[in-house]
């Protein structure tokens, strides 16, 4: 499984990494210190959520690789993705988009900064 960043994407996302910080793409199902509001009505929703080195990771055991670096997911949460997944920038809506395939997994993926 790996994960390919456009170079769009990274343009945004870039600026908000460092040395010290850990990327989740974390799906929002309320399980997990940075999972905040769970499933609403039954959507699938993952977040880009942004940690320090030093804080607990315990539930994001799945590691896929990126060319940004590893980022960790939720094991379970795989069963939502495939082995090509990409993140793209869409202009037009100012928005990332989590897709694998051509099929979209999250139209709106967020960056949640957690490091504060």
């Amino acid at each position: 499984m790996k994960l390919t960043i456009s170079d769009e994407a990274l343009a945004i996302i870039q600026p908000n990494i460092d040395p010290h910080t850990i990327m989740l793409l974390s799906y929002d199902d309320g399980v997990g210190p940075y999972s905040h509001h769970g499933l609403e009505a039954l959507q699938i929703a993952f977040q880009l959520v942004l940690i320090t080195d030093k804080m607990d990771k315990k539930d994001y055991d799945l590691q896929i690789k990126s060319n940004i670096g590893l980022i960790y997911a939720k094991g379970y949460s795989s069963e939502f993705f495939g082995e090509n997944m990409k993140i793209t920038y869409k202009p037009a809506f100012n928005l990332l988009n989590l897709s694998d395939d051509g099929e979209e997994i999250e139209d709106n993926l967020q960056i949640i900064d957690e490091r504060h």
